[in-house]
């Protein structure tokens, strides 16, 4: 992964993802969503930066590069139980815009969540920045 000077994580995230809103117009949300309940997208993604955050590199005792680990969140409304649903199809949009940026990450399916009535997919990617 490259190194980003002079950005936080969250912009590091953006800067990777806001392709895909521009492309195929999935909403991006950075670290929460304000939708009011009416308002919320079938299918949007959720940045959230430095789920974990460690030195990488000391310099005469001072964290120079820094790695956090970030998630990218595609929530979608519903059970996401056929391949060809909204949540699905995202999914897959999500994991073509990382390979084609040559972006590794691991994911993880949270399935159905019953209170949000919502399904999730988080896909982990670890960013270095200076820090």
């Amino acid at each position: 992964m490259e190194i980003y000077s002079n950005k936080e994580p969250i912009q590091i995230l953006w800067d990777i993802m806001k392709g895909l809103y521009t492309q195929h117009k999935i909403p991006i949300y950075k670290e929460t969503m304000h939708e009011e309940e009416n308002d919320i997208p079938d299918s949007y993604i959720l940045l959230r930066s430095q789920t974990s955050d460690s030195t990488d590199t000391f310099g005469d005792g001072v964290s120079l590069i820094r790695n956090a680990d970030c998630d990218i969140i595609l929530v979608s409304k519903g059970y996401a139980e056929d391949t060809t649903d909204l949540h699905n199809i995202n999914k897959i949009k999500i994991k073509n815009h990382l390979k084609a940026q040559e972006i590794p990450y691991t994911d993880f399916n949270l399935g159905y969540d019953n209170g949000l009535k919502s399904t999730q997919h988080t896909f982990t990617i670890g960013v270095k920045y200076i820090g």
